[in-house]
């Protein structure tokens, strides 16, 4: 639409987002200045779910849509494509109200000069604009019916569409010769959505509509993003944890042919050169000497992050657990620092000029970017204009820390466009891990097998400290809110305590897909089945029976009892199978998985994984199948190999050769149930992570009789057969 007119337009319908925008952390945070303990419980108990609302708040449909001069119609994503399908998804859910095929619908990225752009991350993309878009695309159909009644002079109750078309009598039009026509737009109020029965697309199978040029290779990711007189960067960062740069000597990387210019900052130096290699070469010419503890390892990490150590916080505290009788139940579990392992490393181009940038940037943040460089070339944030690329994966790595300062302030001094990619091994060393977490859980079972109490005690690292204001972790005391995600018990149990206790490590941590509920839910799952075997109870029946009629312990009782029954959980396994159970509740969805597993050659070898799972409304049900093998899987190779490492203030792992990931020769059978158990969709990127680790965890107690209580397992099970 071309001529639309820019004025923004009266009584557009901003129901429930302007209203939302602001729910989110830092909202919170202003409550606790004035409370501690029982005001973060109650936090606590808000955030639980995880149920990020939008961020952007404006909803007009021409910063959304144009009508193309072929009839297509072109929606500007806020959301970044990462893998995840999302565009395939938005471009249904549009389709629904526009009255037009999905394949008419062309999804692009937008950017901050012609759009609107939203934090790609926390499994929202979906639920959180699941009404917006649809309400944007309703009005524009009502607003290109307006237009042609006007044209036509007839009234808008005589207009009809379909596939493109408005139609009113003999008169038809196309969208896009109507468009063409109209010099003045003035948009209706937000219609009344469509009801799901009348969806002609949500809940089928839908091809995703970026498959055919990702075959081609027409996506630009950010690798492939070239300009005009482009030049390339490289860096040299600290192999060291939190090393900072002492001295150096630059003077063969200036005079490797090439060269351009160095820039020298305080604790990184940055070359630019006509080639990569050219820079790549130079970077490596520099004798750098780096300040930095020696003294740290893993064990120095396993002794800060343990239960006793550091800053206590209550965040659940029902009925009386000290009340309890004796013979409690105790369980210790351990989980490592993770690298993210993401395919496409951090990319930017920028591109400086006239006191104004551009970024063309692989990230997840893209609000994030536009802060940190504005505030660090000293301009407006409209000055930093953000020009997203698809992501070959960001699972977090690329939501809060880039390379696009370093890109940025190459590019300013060179004054040329600037492509900086990261090595591998600079993405191992210089960006962020999950942290590592210690786990010790009580439990009181009775003779009838009903859980008594249930106390669970969470030492962690945070995820969230480093992107939100100074002064959340003085007040919120631990991350409960990230890092603690999934710790409260999830069951109906009459007396219940959780603690988080909270150290900083000696290093950048920060968000690892499915975040705290991944090593929470390791821990919580795997002793609801010690709990279990203790009272000589189905492990299945256990959990069933401590789901009360609350909303959604009804949707984790019905999804228990639906992988019970298409698992085949409870018919005879064959020889040699050990199978396991477990569950969560991550961001209003449920996700259950039952795995199979068997010893070959004296290594866990995962035979099949049934998933199930109720994210609510569901949209194209091929994509939440994509996404929860793709997390399966991630959640395999987290559960049984990696593990970062320290040694002498160093990360050991500087590449794959040495962390080890899944391989196409550990996928086992995957099948994947979905259930629909709630007419909105929820998260469905994070949630199917979660149950797989105990799961397999179980299955292995199952088969051998072996408790392993730490990740990653194979390294477990090697230490307790050599026992």
């Amino acid at each position: 639409m071309e001529n639309a007119d820019k004025k923004p337009k009266k009584g557009f319908s901003r129901r429930k987002f302007l209203a939302i925008s602001g729910s989110g952390v830092a909202g919170t945070l202003a409550l606790l200045y004035f409370g501690r303990g029982a005001i973060r419980r109650k936090i606590s108990d808000f955030t639980s779910e995880m149920d990020i609302p939008a961020d952007v708040s404006d909803f007009d449909h021409k910063l959304w849509f144009e009508v193309n001069a072929d009839n297509t119609i072109t929606l500007k994503s806020p959301k970044a494509e990462m893998g995840q399908g999302i565009f395939t998804g938005f471009a249904m859910l549009a389709a629904e109200e526009l009255d037009v095929a999905v394949e008419k619908i062309k999804v692009v990225h937008a950017n901050s000069l012609n759009g609107l752009l939203s934090n790609t991350g926390g499994s929202n993309s979906t639920s959180s604009f699941y009404v917006s878009i649809r309400e944007v695309a309703a009005t524009l159909r009502e607003t290109l019916k307006l237009q042609a009644s006007k044209l036509w002079n007839i009234p808008v109750a005589s207009i009809s569409t379909k596939d493109g078309m408005l139609t009113a009598g003999d008169k038809q039009l196309s969208y896009a010769d109507l468009a063409k026509q109209i010099t003045k737009w003035e948009t209706t109020e937000t219609p009344a959505l469509r009801p799901s029965s009348q969806f002609k697309y949500v809940g089928k199978q839908q091809k995703r509509i970026d498959l055919p040029d990702k075959v081609l290779g027409k996506p630009i990711y950010g690798i492939d993003v070239t300009l005009p007189d482009m030049v390339y960067g490289a860096m040299l960062y600290s192999p060291y944890v939190k090393g900072t740069l002492k001295s150096a000597d630059t003077s063969g990387a200036k005079n490797t042919a090439g060269v351009l210019k160095i820039v020298e900052e305080t604790n990184w130096i940055g070359v630019v050169a006509t080639s990569r290699y050219a820079a790549q070469t130079a970077v490596e010419k520099i004798k750098a000497e780096w300040d930095y503890n020696p003294n740290v390892s893993t064990k120095d990490l396993e002794k800060l992050i343990t239960v006793g150590n550091g800053k206590e916080v209550n965040i659940q505290n029902d009925g009386d657990t000290d009340s309890v009788p004796d013979e409690v139940l105790t369980g210790e579990f351990r989980t490592p620092i993770g690298f993210h392992g993401n395919l496409e490393p951090s990319i930017v181009v920028a591109d400086y000029k006239d006191n104004k940038i551009t970024l063309y940037a692989s990230f997840q943040n893209p609000a994030y970017l536009q802060t940190s460089v504005a505030e660090a070339l000293d301009l407006k944030t409209e000055d930093v204009a953000i020009m997203p690329t698809y992501m070959g994966g960001g699972f977090g790595r690329k939501a809060f820390k880039s390379n696009a300062v370093e890109a940025a302030k190459l590019s300013k001094a060179v004054g040329k466009p600037v492509h900086l990619l990261a090595t591998r091994q600079q993405e191992f060393q210089n960006g962020y891990v999950r942290p590592n977490t210690h786990h010790v859980l009580k439990g009181k079972v009775g003779k009838d097998g009903k859980i008594l109490a249930f106390v669970h005690h969470l030492a962690t690292g945070p995820m969230i400290f480093n992107s939100v204001p100074a002064i959340a972790e003085t007040i919120l005391g631990a991350d409960f809110i990230v890092a603690g995600h999934g710790a409260r018990c999830p069951y109906h149990v009459t007396n219940i305590k959780t603690t988080v206790w909270h150290n900083n490590l000696p290093f950048e941590t920060s968000i690892w897909r499915g975040v705290g509920m991944f090593a929470n839910t390791f821990a919580i799952e795997s002793f609801m089945d010690e709990l279990a075997h203790k009272a000589g109870v189905n492990p299945l029946k256990l959990r069933i029976d401590h789901c009360n009629d609350t909303p959604q312990l009804v949707r984790r009782k019905k999804l228990l009892e639906i992988i019970g029954e298409k698992s085949g959980w409870h018919l005879p396994k064959s020889e040699g199978i050990g199978r396991g159970l477990a569950v969560c509740d991550d961001r209003k969805t449920v996700s259950a998985a039952v795995v199979e597993v068997k010893i070959v050659d004296g290594a866990i070898k995962i035979v099949k994984v049934t998933q199930a799972i109720d994210a609510g409304k569901i949209i194209n049900p091929d994509g939440i199948k994509q996404q929860v093998e793709g997390a399966t899987m991630m959640a395999i190779s987290a559960t049984l190999y990696e593990q970062g490492t320290v040694e002498n203030g160093q990360f050991v792992q500087t590449n794959f050769h040495n962390y080890q990931v899944v391989r196409l020769s550990d996928t086992p059978e995957i099948e994947v149930i979905l259930h629909e158990g709630s007419e909105v969709p929820s998260g469905v990127g994070e949630p199917p992570l979660s149950p797989i680790a105990p799961a397999i965890a179980n299955a292995i107690f199952d088969l051998t009789g072996k408790r392993l209580r730490s990740l990653p397992l194979q390294l477990a099970f090697q230490a307790a057969s050599n026992l």
